[in-house]
């Protein structure tokens, strides 16, 4: 499915998110706004935007691509695409804006901090970019109701503001890493959609074992530096590992010969059994 820039679906939530960028900037209310935000999210406490966090982080969203790799190739590829661009778009612009973090910037007791205690680099955020660049992909990839594809348009949202509820992004921060998502997914399915790529190849199977090895090192790695979100990242590392293995092997040609080959026999023995009755 290659989404036609006509549709609200593609040029809405772009469009909202830049009109926000241009308020924030114009009125300076950048601060204020991270402020506003970072306090009252604290109502629902620090547990459930630090498991939120965690869905933003890089490694944690490509072993959740994993899984549509057989089903969904379209998806799949326009993904892995999508990954590299927010990538690119968050790192290339932290080469030219050098934004102090909130720890940098606001005594500790002034706002709620948890997590790695950065302090330089906070333009953009690559957690938005990487929910963005999810939403996106499934949003407009993906045919399905209006519900849906609000109810994936507000994951991505809560778990960009999760890193200004964790005190470590900006609210420009999350904006900005939001449109390079966004984008990333755009481009991700127009270049899906125009070459077609399938995933049963050579290429798909590298692709996949690649992705297996990042769900396996979830299991292990604590790169994220939030303890009390490790039993979640292994759990969701070891669900992509077992899912996206099974869907690797069903992809397999020989797996697929034989799964054949057996529905055939099946469907002889059948026959015969009816023709003897």
């Amino acid at each position: 499915m290659v989404p036609a820039f006509r549709s609200p679906w593609v040029w809405l939530p772009p469009a909202i998110g830049l009109a926000l960028l241009v308020l924030v900037l114009a009125s300076g209310a950048n601060r204020a706004a991270f402020l506003a935000l970072n306090h009252a999210g604290q109502a629902l406490g620090p547990l459930f935007w630090l498991h939120l966090t965690m869905l933003g982080d890089g490694a944690v969203a490509l072993a959740l691509v994993l899984p549509c790799i057989r089903r969904v190739p379209h998806c799949f590829w326009a993904a892995l695409a999508a990954a590299v661009f927010a990538a690119l778009w968050t790192q290339v612009t932290k080469q030219f804006v050098d934004m102090p973090r909130p720890l940098s910037v606001l005594a500790p007791d002034q706002f709620f901090q948890a997590g790695p205690a950065y302090r330089r680099v906070s333009f953009p955020s690559g957690h938005a970019a990487a929910a963005f660049a999810m939403a996106g992909i499934w949003s407009m990839g993906v045919a399905g109701s209006p519900l849906r594809r609000m109810l994936l348009l507000l994951l991505a949202s809560l778990v960009s503001l999760s890193r200004i509820m964790a005190g470590v992004h900006w609210p420009v921060d999350i904006l900005w890493g939001m449109l390079g998502g966004w984008l990333g997914a755009w481009l991700g399915l127009r270049l899906s959609g125009r070459w077609a790529w399938p995933t049963a190849g050579v290429g798909g199977l590298v692709a996949g074992l690649v992705l297996l090895g990042v769900a396996a090192s979830l299991l292990v790695s604590r790169h994220v530096g939030i303890p009390a979100v490790l039993p979640a990242q292994r759990l969701i590392g070891l669900v992509c590992l077992l899912w996206g293995g099974w869907e690797l092997l069903r992809m397999w040609p020989w797996s697929a010969g034989r799964l054949g080959g057996r529905r055939t026999a099946r469907r002889r023995q059948i026959e015969e059994e009816e023709v003897d009755g």
